[in-house]
């Protein structure tokens, strides 16, 4: 089984995968869209979560006991701005998001988790190491094959275009699928996806878990 479904821009936090749905059985995904000078709070109660800033500049704060990484995410106006800056909080742990003069964008995932990992904000392009996270956060990453379970997001840079990709539940269904901007694929575990044409510059954000759910 896949799927595939278009996010409209919403002020606020817009909530787009959840758990149960569409094959998925652990990656929550969805997106925060926030105007200057406002505030977002939540806490990942029994989830790992991981923010991606996709355009924008806030502030974070994270804070659970002694395990706490405050500091500014985000470093780019848009996708096709540089990489990524990215956070990971651990279960059970306060976050706030801040913003300033700017109006930030932000890709939030889930997935559940009780490792006790740091919270930590890692620069634009800085390597993740820490192989406990699991939840693996990949930026045009063109020439892999997505495994599930994943959720990828697909934008192009003129707000216009398509990308094909060839998906395979690699059990009866091989069937090719057309992307266009803010469209999102998700690929249950059990299934394949992997790109055949592109008509333009685009970008990619794909989400998964360390290990490929099989």
């Amino acid at each position: 089984m896949y799927l595939t479904k278009h996010y409209t821009f919403t002020e606020g936090f817009a909530n787009l995968t959840t758990p149960g749905e569409f094959g998925i059985s652990k990656l929550h995904f969805g997106i925060l869209n926030l105007s200057p000078h406002s505030t977002f709070f939540d806490h990942s109660d029994d989830c790992e979560v991981a923010l991606i800033a996709l355009g924008g500049q806030c502030t974070l704060l994270v804070g659970h006991n002694g395990n706490k990484a405050n500091g500014i995410l985000g470093n780019r106006t848009d996708v096709f701005d540089g990489d990524a800056c990215i956070a990971y909080i651990p279960h059970h742990t306060t976050f706030e998001v801040i913003t300033n003069t700017d109006r930030v964008e932000i890709a939030v995932c889930k997935t559940p988790s009780h490792t006790d990992t740091a919270a930590v904000i890692f620069d634009a392009g800085e390597i993740v190491t820490d192989t406990n996270y699991l939840l693996r956060i990949h930026e045009n990453d063109f020439s892999s094959e997505i495994v599930g379970e994943a959720v990828c997001l697909y934008r192009f840079k003129d707000g216009t275009g398509s990308v094909t990709l060839q998906v395979d539940d690699c059990e009866k269904d091989v069937v090719n699928i057309a992307l266009h901007h803010n469209d999102l694929l998700i690929v249950p575990k059990k299934t394949r996806a992997s790109l055949i044409s592109a008509d333009c510059v685009y970008y990619q954000l794909s989400v998964n878990l360390t290990t490929p759910l099989q």
